[in-house]
């Protein structure tokens, strides 16, 4: 009775991407944009005897066929997902010019130039081979990195829950080239990396993650620039950057489309169709609501009230919240000032990198050219000291 009004749920993007399951009853998936199948099937047997299946996330772009007798598809758009058509580009310089102005296109330039003025950096993208070793070296950075990311946010991850997931799956994906890994190095340490699927033509950005000290320097644009020209170099026709209407997804993208929620069921059933429709009805009248909370901006209420009910507890333990922090420029260190010279590497004074990279990048200063102090009669008070510049910065 149960199989018969209880639906079992899959979600698309877990179990096409990362596990490579087929999906169950459909016949046919078709790729309505490229107008190729990317999964058939002359006889999809329904293994498990379900009668109801409910499908999460399938990208509106593909149209799954159902010829299989008794059972019949009926979907709800839920939320919007976002991608590039590549194919509508010549190449990545096409691309950047049709999608940003030439002031845009100077300031990544500029990021780029500056990042690999100020540190020894190194591009390295992972597609059908990579040692285990290295593996477990970048997984563990890229794992570092997303939980510190999202202290500094204050709230929990949801990817971070799933962590051992993708521990497990990314490996034998990048080796049978159905993941590509980039990464981009200072001093043999990752500090961006992004893990993106690969099938069909199609690649999925999927999870991406950078170190927050060199925010000033962007890497999120240079990442995405050094994946453009991946893509085009390997054919990919479409990028799709999935779920989720952020500020800098909308500047790169140039087609949004609904995900949906896809309901299967066997019609042969009386209990089964009665179950399908009432599962349809609440989803269309919750996603109706949505649209009418977001219209009326409630949607802001209620994501700050989450954000403070998943706040990250961590941060009780953190100590190098400042309430002020003041910063002089052109600071000239006297002869009997009484500094003592720290390592910006010890973790004692990682709290300090930031500061030290933004001055970097303001003074285009290569870091091993700079020294970094403590003032002994201060308290909470240091010294960026550079080749052509000072910076005092005093924390309160």
């Amino acid at each position: 009775m149960l199989k018969k009004i209880k639906p079992k749920t899959l979600d698309v993007l877990s179990t096409f991407l990362e596990r490579k399951e087929a999906l169950p009853v459909y016949n046919k998936i078709v790729n309505t944009i490229s107008d190729k199948p990317i999964y058939e099937a002359e006889n999809n047997i329904n293994k498990g005897d379900n009668y109801l299946y409910c499908i999460y996330d399938f990208p509106g772009y593909l149209k799954g066929y159902v010829t299989k007798n008794g059972w019949k598809l009926k979907f709800v758009n839920t939320y919007k997902g976002s991608l590039i058509l590549l194919k509508n580009y010549k190449n990545t310089e096409d691309y950047l010019k049709q999608k940003f102005s030439a002031g845009r296109r100077s300031k990544f330039r500029t990021y780029k130039k500056r990042l690999e003025t100020c540190f020894n950096i190194e591009y390295k993208t992972y597609f059908g081979n990579i040692t285990k070793n290295e593996y477990e070296m970048i997984f563990k950075a890229f794992h570092d990195m997303t939980k510190k990311r999202f202290l500094e946010k204050k709230i929990q991850n949801y990817d971070l829950s799933r962590w051992h997931i993708y521990h497990e799956i990314a490996y034998p994906l990048i080796n049978s080239k159905e993941a590509v890994l980039f990464v981009i190095f200072s001093d043999k340490k990752p500090i961006s990396i992004c893990l993106n699927f690969v099938r069909n033509n199609t690649t999925y950005g999927y999870l991406r993650t950078y170190d927050t000290d060199y925010s000033k320097f962007y890497l999120g644009f240079t990442d995405f620039i050094k994946q453009l020209y991946w893509c085009f170099e390997n054919n990919i026709e479409i990028f799709d950057l999935l779920k989720g209407s952020y500020p800098y997804k909308m500047r790169l993208i140039d087609t949004q489309y609904p995900f949906q929620k896809h309901i299967l069921y066997n019609s042969n059933s009386f209990l089964t169709a009665v179950s399908a429709n009432i599962n349809i009805v609440k989803t269309q009248a919750f996603y109706a609501l949505v649209k009418i909370l977001k219209k009326l901006n409630i949607n802001k209420m209620y994501y700050a009230f989450i954000n403070y009910k998943y706040r990250n507890r961590e941060l009780q333990e953190s100590k190098n919240d400042f309430q002020e922090i003041n910063i002089l420029n052109n600071f000239e260190i006297e002869q009997n000032e009484s500094l003592t010279e720290i390592d910006i590497n010890a973790d004692s004074s990682s709290f300090l990198k930031r500061f030290v990279f933004d001055f970097l990048y303001s003074n285009q200063e290569f870091i091993h050219n700079i020294k970094l102090f403590k003032h002994k009669n201060e308290v909470n008070s240091y010294v960026i000291k550079g080749t052509k510049n000072n910076r005092k910065i005093t924390l309160h």
